[in-house]
C-alpha cells in the first residue's frame, strides 16, 4: 500500500480520535518536497483537506485516493515552496 508514498502511509484508523490531528500536524511539519504521504481513514475526512489548506496555505496539495465506503484516504503532496 505504501508504493508511491515515500513519506509513508499513516493508518489513522489505528489511532484514537483525540490524537489523530496532532499526529497529522506532526507529520506535515516534517514532510519535505517529494515525500508524499497517504492518510487512511475509516470515515470520510470531511474537514481535514480544508483544515490543511487553511493551516498550511500553498504548502500541500491534498487529493482523495480512496473514497469509501469502507476505506477513505488522502494523498498529501508537499509543494516545493522555494521556486
Amino acid at each position: 500500500m505504501d508504493g508511491g508514498y515515500p513519506g509513508g502511509v499513516i493508518d489513522l484508523r489505528l489511532h484514537r480520535p483525540q490524537t489523530r490531528l496532532m499526529l497529522v500536524e506532526q507529520t506535515l511539519a516534517a514532510l519535505q518536497p517529494g515525500e508524499d504521504i497517504l492518510l487512511v481513514f475509516r470515515e470520510r475526512p470531511a474537514h481535514l483537506p480544508d483544515y490543511i489548506r487553511a493551516q498550511y496555505p500553498d504548502r500541500f496539495e491534498v487529493t482523495a485516493v480512496d473514497t469509501g465506503p469502507e476505506v477513505w484516504s488522502l494523498r498529501v503532496h508537499p509543494l516545493d515552496t522555494d521556486t
